[in-house]
């Protein structure tokens, strides 16, 4: 089998010049923000306040359906429920405790019904095999009668932390048995992977 050739992230740059133009501008942008501000600590009354729900609803579905992106629920709250500038400035002024205290909050999908009345967790799933441990959330929008499952990923050899929203319907039972189907499953290829090193 032959190896597929890697690139640098320069050459990627240099074949789609349409990206390149992209990613520089945004790049400028980002080199071009405010300086930090020492005395500024943002945590989550500052996240509760600005929190632009319909903007994160847009931008989940775009960007995060069915893609398992890297991080945990705060960081798609913080990447799709604010324009990039407010994204800079929460990123650069983040209060230790408080970043800690999201996150927590975040791993267990307690953090958005605290930032909005609009979420409610409806239920949850576990499971693991050898290599990762997975997570499935089941959560409830007020404002487009939709439910939403995610699901989460750790690696644990490497560690590596990720979600991704996985299937999303106005009818409940529907999701709820995707859900459910989705542990079953991994839970049967596990067992059956276990069975076959045991023989």
């Amino acid at each position: 089998m032959k190896k597929k050739s890697s690139i640098t992230f320069d050459e990627f740059l240099e074949k789609d010049p349409k990206f390149k133009k992209k990613f520089n501008k945004e790049f400028e942008k980002y080199q071009n923000r405010p300086k930090p501000n020492k005395k500024l600590k943002i945590g989550l009354k500052y996240i509760k306040k600005h929190f632009n729900l319909d903007l994160f609803l847009k931008k989940i579905e775009k960007y995060n359906y069915r893609y398992m992106d890297e991080g945990n629920m705060l960081d798609r709250v913080i990447g799709y429920g604010f324009e990039q500038k407010e994204v800079y400035k929460i990123r650069d002024h983040f209060d230790d405790k408080e970043f800690e205290t999201l996150t927590k909050l975040a791993v267990v999908y307690k953090l958005l019904p605290k930032i909005t009345d609009n979420f409610e967790e409806i239920d949850f799933k576990e499971t693991e095999t050898l290599e990762k441990w997975i997570g499935a959330t089941l959560l409830s929008s007020k404002k487009n009668s939709t439910y939403y499952l995610f699901i989460d990923e750790i690696i644990k050899d490497e560690g590596k932390k990720g979600n991704c929203l996985y299937f999303k319907s106005k009818n409940k039972k529907l999701v709820w048995n995707k859900m459910v189907k989705i542990i079953q499953e991994i839970d049967k290829e596990n067992n059956s992977s276990k069975s076959t090193n045991i023989n």
